[in-house]
């Protein structure tokens, strides 16, 4: 129940946060467009500067709206919904993959374990080794106890334990992250593969609402830019 209400507060948090960028987006290319209308009084040279000054604008503006949702997106997300979901699952071998099963991760998006450094570490590997719990080839190592993975591409990531035998047990994690193409600009996506029970699936309900107030800053720089572009 308590994740359930977590999910709600999160997709109502993300929802209000689309509303709100999306409207300033179309007020200030409104304004671009309107802005762009040339004076007939003006002379043909100064019409030519005017536009390809005010249609640079208009791009910057664009580029600059697309980069500014994009990191509004972005979020932290503990690992298995726990802090010690980083362990041999104790139900069954894919408790982790059936819970990434019901999360959508985007590009941008933090990826956070906790669990104890001195025993155990999280490493990044490739799909054959992640089908073979081969501890002995790694792309990343960390073993830091906290450890934060930025999901900085579409497509799949592996991760398994680096404890001995912990892999072979069910402790590894596949994370498949939505391209951008896939992302629906409206509403609440599925998931890529949805797991078949329940379990937990959210990321830190704290993690969300400092994400809309980081939001809310990016919102105020595009509109004082945006007006300094236009005006």
């Amino acid at each position: 129940m308590r994740n359930s209400i977590a999910d709600l507060q999160n997709q109502s948090i993300n929802l209000n946060l689309h509303s709100l960028l999306i409207n300033f987006y179309f007020l200030a290319l409104s304004i671009s467009i309107l802005h762009f209308c040339p004076s007939k009084s003006k002379s043909n040279q100064t019409i030519m500067a005017a536009g390809f000054s005010r249609s640079s604008s208009s791009s910057s503006l664009i580029l600059l709206f697309s980069l500014l949702f994009t990191i509004s997106e972005a979020k932290e997300i503990l690992v298995g919904g726990n802090s010690d979901s980083w362990s041999i699952p104790t139900s069954n071998e894919t408790q982790l993959n059936q819970w990434a099963g019901k999360n959508r991760f985007r590009i941008g998006d933090t990826l956070v374990w906790n669990y104890d450094g001195e025993k155990d570490s999280v490493l990044e590997v490739s799909k054959e080794d992640y089908e073979a719990c081969n501890t002995g080839r790694v792309i990343k190592e960390h073993k830091d106890g906290n450890t934060k993975v930025s999901l900085d591409r579409a497509g799949p990531f592996y991760f398994i334990s680096g404890a001995k035998g912990h892999c072979q047990k069910g402790q590894k994690l596949i994370v498949v992250v939505l391209s951008p193409r896939r992302s629906r600009f409206f509403g609440i996506s599925p998931a890529p593969s949805p797991a078949d029970i329940d379990g937990p699936a959210v990321a830190p309900t704290s993690a969300a609402t400092s994400s809309f107030r980081r939001s809310g800053l990016f919102v105020v720089a595009f509109g004082v830019l945006a007006f300094s572009l236009l005006f």
